[in-house]
């Protein structure tokens, strides 16, 4: 092949491509050639005459060829289907072909379809991830309900005894619901909590606030002292120690501790009889659970930065300023779930009440030790405040066992009550600070 024919080849294919090619192609080809070029003029300026129209040659090949190779693409994806359509046409032609088939052909089919499905490892896997969802979550559902009914039956019950009247103990066929609704039973409950003084109620509340105060003070300073203030060998041996007061119980140490407050005077004062008895306990690191506390509270300042510390060092406190400054302003979440159990376990005392004998009627009555009275003493309550009710119901009912039980357990509600009016408030403060205490490792 001459270089005329090359030349008439080239011509051809160029007019071509110029005539199938829009004006804006021509146009951006056009400007990357002029920058190309451009670029090139340094080191063509170099070249020889021969060496340039070479390298021109090339360039109008490559050129040609660039074209030649867009268009054949563009024609191809002209002819060629999306997936989309080709999905479409494939499910148009898969109705096509059931609507042809019988109902027993078109049953195999969906028979032979689920097969494959079913063996497809993938769609084995989705399906084994979903059965395991579905059954934690059923599992899950089952316990929920399970605790809830066991924490809520007893409350229930106490409901559905605190409503019924007097004469439904004996019939058999009232469960849950009673077939006489009446507060009777609440009016007696509460006449026989306030049998010896009507400020029962104020006094338990009293008794817990004070040493839910005294606790959170005592047990703050003594967590804080095995948290920071390490002395070798000799911090470890006592919060164990402390920690060992969990495991001996109340009862080993009962004739111990009752001797010990009747022979030693406190400062000259009998603990005997004195309700000053329990707060001495709560302010020494001895009272009512006083080792949980410590240990809440130990393991909440370990998780406190140090440098805290040794920023307030700096600035000239000691360790009182910083404990009081630095330290106990950040033990929120420590003091709230401290005071809330210190204030609960103290309000449902009934050991130490007993123990120390403060709960005398002359003393210091509380709502567990008039909760716990001797039967006797409810019917000469009962038959001399309620004889009306006597009258009407009978003697029967004040000699009835099951009437004793039926009191109790609504003086129980009623005791409760203020318990539970405090927890739906203080509710999402107690959680908050159960999550920010920070109990972790020894």
């Amino acid at each position: 092949m001459t270089n005329k024919d090359e030349k008439e080849i080239q011509e051809s294919v160029e007019q071509e491509i110029k005539e199938t090619t829009s004006i804006d192609e021509v146009s951006n080809l056009e400007k990357e050639d002029t920058k190309k070029r451009k670029k090139k003029n340094d080191s063509e300026e170099e070249l020889t005459p021969e060496e340039k129209e070479e390298q021109a040659k090339k360039e109008r090949d490559m050129y040609i060829t660039k074209l030649c190779a867009d268009r054949a693409l563009e024609q191809m994806q002209e002819e060629t289907p999306l997936p989309e359509e080709i999905v479409q046409e494939e499910a148009v032609s898969e109705e096509a072909v059931l609507e042809n088939l019988t109902f027993a052909q078109r049953m195999k089919k969906h028979m032979e379809q689920a097969k494959v499905n079913w063996n497809d490892p993938t769609k084995k896997m989705v399906r084994n991830r979903r059965a395991l969802e579905i059954f934690g979550t059923i599992f899950r559902t089952f316990i929920l309900i399970g605790l809830c009914f066991v924490i809520l039956l007893p409350v229930l019950q106490k409901v559905s005894y605190a409503i019924r009247a007097p004469q439904d103990i004996s019939n058999q066929q009232v469960v849950w619901i009673p077939e006489h609704w009446s507060l009777m039973n609440v009016k007696i409950a509460y006449t026989y909590l306030t049998i010896n003084s009507n400020t029962t109620f104020l006094n338990s509340i009293f008794l817990s606030a004070i040493c839910m105060v005294i606790q959170i003070m005592a047990t703050a300073v003594a967590g804080y002292a095995f948290a920071r203030l390490k002395v070798k060998y000799f911090s470890n041996i006592f919060f164990y120690l402390v920690i060992l007061t969990l495991v001996v119980p109340n009862e080993s140490l009962t004739i111990a501790r009752s001797l010990f407050f009747q022979d030693t005077p406190f400062f000259f004062v009998n603990l005997i009889s004195n309700v000053f008895a329990m707060f001495i306990m709560s302010a020494f690191g001895m009272g009512l659970r006083s080792a949980i506390f410590i240990y809440l509270f130990r393991q909440f300042f370990r998780g406190v930065p140090i440098e805290l510390e040794e920023s307030a060092e700096v600035d000239g406190a000691g360790v009182i300023r910083t404990f009081w400054s630095v330290m106990l302003p950040n033990a929120r979440g420590a003091i709230v779930t401290v005071g809330l159990f210190s204030f609960v376990w103290q309000y449902n005392d009934f050991y130490y009440a007993t123990l120390y004998k403060f709960n005398d009627p002359k003393v210091l009555p509380l709502l567990t030790t008039s909760l716990a009275g001797s039967v006797s003493q409810f019917r000469s309550m009962f038959e001399t405040s309620f004889r009306t009710l006597i009258n009407e119901l009978g003697e029967t009912i004040a000699r009835d066992d099951k009437f004793y039980g039926l009191i109790l357990n609504t003086g129980a509600l009623l005791m409760m009550l203020p318990l539970i009016i405090a927890y739906f408030f203080v509710q999402r403060l107690f959680v908050e600070s159960i999550e920010r205490t920070g109990i972790t490792g020894m």
